[in-house]
């Protein structure tokens, strides 16, 4: 019962990141401020192994209406 509960708090972040920077983008004419933020990650790392070429990579751009967004999926999952 304890790990569908991490999924569903994970998705439910995830879910209000996304729809927070949408909203952010539909307003960045109004409120400029919301699309203010940074970029964090690291670039691509390769592993060949001769047979098969593998690369890992992460980026995300987090800005200040995806943390809205991520503040209000925690305020959302505490209420339910």
């Amino acid at each position: 019962m304890r790990k569908s509960n991490s999924i569903y708090l994970i998705l439910l972040i995830l879910m209000s990141v996304i729809i927070g920077t949408i909203i952010g983008k539909a307003f960045s004419n109004f409120l400029p401020i919301l699309n203010y933020g940074e970029g964090i990650g690291f670039g691509p790392a390769t592993l060949d192994l001769n047979i098969f070429k593998l690369t890992f990579g992460f980026s995300a751009n987090l800005t200040v209406a995806g943390i809205i967004g991520l503040i209000a999926g925690i305020i959302i999952y505490r209420k339910l």
